[in-house]
């Protein structure tokens, strides 16, 4: 869809090559230019007069640091960064964001600008303080049992503890090559992964007497996405074995899958919902939840929500998670989808 020339002549930056918008200092927006949906794939009326842009359009840890900049920010300056946001199909979109506050004795106005980035440029990227948390906890692990083998050998001891810290040395590296992995592109049918996730994970629930509900709707089936179908099923698998691990026996595990359809575009998206009556995460938790190497669970590498939020992420997707302790969590992912409605590629 293109911005016609009537809306340049109601909105003079329409065909501009960013989206320029006016919010509150409490982050009401109040204008966004017409070319929002063009550019970010966002229409006006979703966002307008609400603060939806920054607090759902934005991560939260994207939003903090945003925040932080504008906090510091004096009248003249500038702030800048390039993170994600989310568009009205619930898929990624990589910008370019730059803003400004301007003060006057009664309120303050921030002005911004975003530009999309190509979704491919950033997605595979890898902080290097991942790398150096790896060779640490790998160290670590050939410490011990370096320690290990030098005890045995003077005091005659099994070697129960040395192979239990091997396993687990291989477990880590064999999960950190799996997060680093990049997927293959293939056009895959998204409903066959998800089926053999789910078989992987009915004997889990049966072991613990968890009941597990699933509905794959039959439309996803003659969808594709170009992705990696073994790294997708991992993701999968590692999302539902969370649940798992969170859920008491007697409780409920539900997945649906579903295709959608953004009605103005015709792009089609796969929407993948995973809900758990577990035990639920507090907010300091939920916040760290996916970041690599941490876990709540002694005997867990941490990389396992890590990874899926990853391979969603590098198929051109998002995965949201939200949590209330006591009553269980909620994972959403949305993720590209190459069939028109149409069954036509896109």
């Amino acid at each position: 869809m293109q911005a016609s020339v009537d809306d340049a002549r109601i909105d003079p930056l329409a065909f501009n090559p960013c989206v320029a918008y006016q919010c509150t200092s409490d982050l009401l927006l109040n204008k966004i230019s017409s070319n929002a949906f063009d550019l970010i794939g966002i229409h006006q009326e979703t966002v307008l007069e609400t603060r939806v842009l920054w607090e759902e359009k934005i991560s939260s840890e994207d939003r903090r640091r945003l925040l932080e900049q504008l906090d510091r920010l004096g009248s003249d300056d500038t702030g800048s960064a390039v993170h994600k946001i989310t568009d009205d199909a619930g898929l990624p979109v990589w910008v370019s964001h730059s803003f400004r506050k301007s003060k006057s004795e009664c309120h303050a106005t921030v002005f911004g600008c975003m530009v999309p980035l190509g979704n491919e440029f950033p997605a595979t990227a890898l902080d290097v303080s991942i790398i150096s948390q790896f060779i640490h906890k790998i160290g670590n692990h050939f410490q011990l049992i370096s320690l290990l083998l030098g005890s045995s050998k003077r005091t005659g001891t099994n070697f129960d503890e040395f192979e239990t810290l091997l396993d687990q040395a291989v477990e880590l590296t064999r999960s950190f090559s799996n997060y680093l992995q990049p997927p293959v592109s293939a056009a895959i049918n998204l409903a066959e992964i998800l089926h053999s996730a789910i078989e992987l994970m009915t004997a889990a629930c049966m072991e613990k007497n968890i009941v597990f509900e699933h509905v794959v709707e039959p439309a996803l089936g003659e969808s594709e996405i170009i992705g990696d179908a073994y790294l997708l099923e991992l993701a999968f698998a590692s999302i539902l074995d969370n649940a798992v691990e969170a859920t008491e026996s007697g409780n409920q595990i539900i997945l649906k899958a579903m295709r959608e359809v953004e009605h103005r575009t015709g792009r089609a998206v796969a929407r993948i919902v995973v809900q758990d009556k577990g035990t639920g995460m507090q907010s300091d938790v939920l916040v760290k939840a996916a970041d690599p190497f941490f876990s709540s669970k002694r005997d867990r590498n941490g990389l396992g929500l890590s990874t899926a939020v990853r391979v969603i992420e590098t198929h051109g997707g998002t995965l949201r998670m939200t949590s209330t302790p006591g009553r269980g969590s909620e994972v959403v992912i949305v993720l590209p989808l190459t069939m028109s409605s149409g069954g036509c590629r896109r």
